[in-house]
């Protein structure tokens, strides 16, 4: 006796694999926001800002590569995460929306542009900013697990 199997009608549409060009941009995202939010929000939490001598160092040596993978994933990524739902793409667009207030809150006070004030804003936002960005991949991570 043959038996022929009934095909399951899926609630999810499948979502096709991501290929190596967005994992990249992802990764390289994360190499750089690692070392930055470990010696940013380490130094915060331990009392010890503003950062000072090699810690800051490590800092700004590691933020052009969270800037460039911020960028590559803001490129790679917009299609596959409408695809994701609502929640996931909020947060998408969230992380991404803070990533550039944390990027362009660290590059200003570098310019002649403001004056004291404008730069302790802009310091106490790229302070939080990058605190929200940290809880954002991690919480955007986990919005991108399979569903049980």
């Amino acid at each position: 006796m043959a038996s022929t199997s009934i095909p399951q009608a899926s609630s999810a549409p499948e979502i096709p694999a991501l290929g190596i060009g967005p994992r990249l941009a992802y990764l390289l995202m994360l190499a750089g926001m690692l070392p930055v939010a470990i010696t940013g929000i380490g130094t915060f939490v331990l009392g010890q800002a503003p950062m000072t001598h090699w810690v800051l160092m490590a800092h700004v040596g590691a933020s052009p590569v969270f800037a460039v993978g911020l960028t590559l994933v803001a490129l790679t990524w917009p299609s596959r995460e409408a695809r994701y739902g609502s929640f996931s793409w909020f947060l998408f667009w969230l992380l991404l929306f803070a990533g550039w207030i944390v990027v362009l809150s660290g590059v200003l006070p570098m310019t002649p542009l403001l004056g004291t004030e404008g730069q302790h804003f802009l310091y106490l936002t790229h302070r939080y900013a990058g605190m929200a960005v940290a809880i954002l991949t991690v919480l955007h991570l986990l919005s991108l697990r399979p569903r049980r």
